[in-house]
């Protein structure tokens, strides 16, 4: 079974963005446990850990947050260039 595909780059910068948040408005990885009914794991594997993220748990702490996902989504990445799709490589 191949690994699990991880985008650590990307990774990093969410949870950086998560963190910050929850700097900012104070709250500990308790309270985000207190609002999300995660387990304090969960919590930290979110916040702080190293593992990919599910989009369900993204969107709990965000809204223990009080912010909308688009803010923590807010950035670019680099796309590569593709080949054409394959109904259009026939000739290539």
């Amino acid at each position: 079974m191949p690994e699990q595909y991880i985008d650590k780059e990307t990774l990093g910068v969410i949870r950086n963005r998560l963190w910050e948040r929850a700097k900012s408005i104070e709250l500990t990885l308790e309270d985000i446990e207190d609002r999300t009914g995660f387990s304090y794991s969960q919590v930290y594997r979110i916040l702080r850990g190293k593992n990919n993220i599910s989009v369900s748990g993204l969107v709990a702490v965000c809204k223990a947050l009080e912010i909308q996902p688009k803010v923590i989504f807010d950035f670019e990445v680099n796309i590569p260039k593709y080949l054409p799709a394959r109904k259009y490589r026939k000739n290539l």
